[in-house]
């Protein structure tokens, strides 16, 4: 997965379908994964348990505004927030979706 260090060279990978992640100032690492679907992943860098409850709580009482939005853990117990991709999403207000899920926007 190749690493960058702008959005707009993550936006621009994205664009040609190439795996990609990038920092940002806040810690969170936004990653793009175009195989086996297209998924894009939020890692928030500090993220209580009391904040994935209010994320949770955002997800499902509000489903129309986060269709597509996962809550799930990496293999080390980190939380991710997932959002599956179809064609027709702009990139900008899907990661927009998981800034927003995570109370981070």
């Amino acid at each position: 997965m190749r690493h960058v260090d702008t959005i707009a060279a993550f936006l621009a990978a994205w664009q040609r379908n190439e795996a990609c992640r990038w920092q940002d100032a806040a810690d969170y690492e936004l990653r793009f994964l175009p195989y086996p679907s297209p998924v894009l992943q939020l890692l928030p860098g500090r993220f209580s348990r009391f904040r994935l409850r209010e994320a949770l709580s955002r997800r499902f009482l509000t489903p129309d505004r986060y269709d597509g939005c996962f809550l799930t853990m990496t293999s080390d117990g980190a939380p991710m927030l997932i959002k599956t991709l179809n064609s027709g999403d702009v990139p900008q207000d899907s990661i927009a979706a998981l800034y927003a899920l995570a109370d981070a926007a």
